[in-house]
Parts: C-alpha cells; structure tokens; sequence
C-alpha cells in the first residue's frame, strides 16, 4: 500500500480520540436509554447507544484510510455499506424492540449483500485434506458463518467490557494475521474496527455508563465475521479461514455449550435466558471486572493459539481449536455443575419477546449491572 505507516498510524489513533469523543457525548446526551424493567438489575436508565460512537468512528477512519490510499476505496465503500445496513437493523432493534424474525431477516440480507460485493469463502481447511475447494458449500458456510457469529457475539455482550474487550483483541490480532499473510486491507480495516473499541472501551469498562447495543454488537459482530472472510481472500487462504474462530473461542464454547446444555434440559433454547457460562459467573458472585478479566485472558489465549495454527498444514489447523474446546470444556463443566447446585438452573425462565438475535437484550438484564 502506497501510504506511509505513519500516515495509518495517525488515522488510527484518531479513530480511537472520535470513538471516546462519541461515546463521551452519547453518555452526555443519554441517547436511545436502556430503562430498567422487572428484570433489570442497573438501578439507573442507562444510554445504550455505543454503537453510534464505535460505527461513527470506523466510519470515519474508512474515509480517511481510503484518501490516504486510493486502492483501498471500493472495499471500504462495500464494507461499509453493508455495516451501515447491520448498524440500522441494531438501531431499529434498540429503538423498537423487533421481533427475531425481522432481526433474522435482517442478518440473512447482510450476508447475501456481502456475497454478492465479496463473495464466498473458495477454499477451506478440512480435517486431514488439506485447503480444499468448497464450491457451492462455501456459500452455504459464509451465511452459517456470518448469522451464526452476529448472534453469538450479541449474546455474549452482557458484561461491562466483555464484548468490546474481546472484540478489540480479535480485531487487533486478525489486523496482525491479515498483514502478515498479504491481506493488507483486511488488516487496515480490522485495525481501524479495533482503534474504534478501544475508544468507545473507557465508557463500557469497569464502570457501565454507555452499552453497546445491539446497534453496536451486531455491527461489530458483523465486521469480525465479515473481515475473518475477507482476509482468507484476499491471501488466498494464507490467513485461515480458522483464525477469527479459532480467536474468539472462548465466545463460541460458551453460546455452543449453553445451546446444548438448555436443549438437553428441554429449555427453549431460544427464549431470552440468564443461563450463559459468563452470566453463571456472575450469578455466582464474580463481578464484572473478574468477569471480563477471565474472558479477555481465554480469548488472549485463543489468539495466541490462532497464530500457532496458522504455522501448521491446513489439514491439520483443526486440531488447535479443538484442543481449545477441550480445554474450556473442562474450565466450563465445573462451573456448570457449580451453578447447578446452588440451584440457578432450576429458577423458573422468563420468557421474553426480544428472544433468539436479541438475547442478550434481555439476559444480560438478569446479571448485575455495575454501580452507576
């Protein structure tokens, strides 16, 4: 890329000044409050309308990267066309409360708008053959790949910097990956996405005076899932495909592990719930700050193991992230079988009408909120 580092080097420290210079300003202006209901445990109406100040700032940082490298104009306009329709969808969503059919809906139209601007994955890692040529099925598994992590990443935004912490390393360490693998677009934009948490973090962590919102989560969900992809592109396979997975692990297991958990206990596994493996945590008396602090460490761990991966043969990639899940299945079960005893499974669940896409919306309401 033409532009010297310096010059992106700037850009970025700006996008992070505008991120806390928004979220500022939204806790000023209390924009789009969160108000405490029967369920809610933060004791004030808090302004969840983060996203505003993290997309506001990515947005800006595009514009500026894109001046100061010409080439990389028509991928920021396409990535951040799609990420404005995902941001309006969040901000209906905490404006409105929509159903999780239209949330869905929603979701689905974002990962067809990225195939059709993008494409699909074209090759993969598969167990013992190799980076193989997906086809079709690539289509199939960039959608699965998109939704499935857009919903994943809001569930697990229920903790003051949990998500925002965790999306910031990830950005960060795909930044790194997608540089050094040939992705250098990939690498600015994932770059720009994490100068834009870190910006908008102060006002999330350890105090919660701004939330991100489903405007902010699904929009940051959707760049990670999205930038994972792209970044396999446009390395032609030498940024794995495996690498944004492989990272944020840690959100993965917990939304796989409570999914199984509450289908085996004949839960509605789409009803809004305070049964997370992070919301047990905090149930059983750790606050937010040890919270996040033990989910930022598994997923540091996960990025570290991410760019062991990626030194090995693609057939055999898969057994990083599995050995992952082993791994937090035994952190995981202990603490599962802990709440279980104390009796958190076994309280009534509170069905609610923000269910499935919208989880957290409500579930994180069912944890304790920091003191205001």
């Amino acid at each position: 890329m033409p532009a010297e580092p310096i010059v992106l080097g700037v850009i970025g420290v700006c996008v992070a000044a505008v991120g806390a210079a928004l979220s500022r300003l939204a806790v000023r202006r209390r924009l789009v409050l969160d108000h405490p209901n029967g369920r809610s445990n933060h004791r004030d109406a808090t302004p969840r309308s983060g996203g505003l100040a993290i997309a506001g700032a990515w947005t800006i940082g595009m514009v500026l990267a894109a001046l100061a490298v010409p080439s990389f104009a028509l991928v920021a306009l396409k990535l951040a066309a799609i990420a404005a329709l995902v941001f309006t969808m969040g901000l209906a969503d905490d404006l409105y409360d929509l159903s999780p059919v239209w949330k869905f809906a929603g979701q689905l139209a974002a990962a067809a708008l990225f195939i059709v601007l993008f494409g699909a994955l074209e090759t993969g890692p598969v167990p013992f053959a190799g980076a193989v040529p997906l086809g079709a099925a690539g289509v199939f598994l960039t959608v699965l790949w998109i939704v499935g992590f857009m919903n994943a990443f809001n569930f697990m935004d229920g903790v003051n910097g949990m998500a925002a912490g965790c999306g910031l390393l990830t950005a960060a360490g795909l930044a790194g990956a997608a540089a050094f693998s040939g992705a250098p677009e990939t690498a600015l934009a994932a770059g720009l996405l994490g100068a834009a948490l870190l910006g908008f973090l102060p006002s999330n962590f350890p105090r919660g005076r701004l939330f991100m919102g489903d405007c902010g989560s699904q929009t940051v969900g959707f760049l990670i899932a999205a930038l994972a992809v792209v970044a396999a592109q446009e390395s032609a396979g030498a940024a794995s495909a495996l690498f944004v997975p492989t990272a944020m692990a840690a959100f993965l297991f917990d939304v796989a592990f409570t999914l199984i958990h509450r289908a085996r206990r004949r839960r509605n596994v789409l009803a809004a719930h305070c049964e997370h493996l992070y919301q047990l945590m905090a149930r059983l008396g750790a606050s937010h700050v040890q919270t996040t602090a033990v989910y930022a460490s598994l997923t540091a761990a996960s990025l570290a193991a991410a760019f062991v991966m990626t030194r090995l043969d693609p057939g055999a990639q898969w057994l990083v992230p599995a050995g992952l899940a082993l791994v937090f299945c035994g952190l995981g079960w202990p603490l599962f079988a802990r709440a279980r005893r104390a009796g958190l499974l076994a309280r009534a669940e509170t069905p609610a009408p923000s269910a499935g896409a919208g989880e957290d919306a409500a579930a994180s309401r069912q944890i304790p909120q920091a003191a205001e």
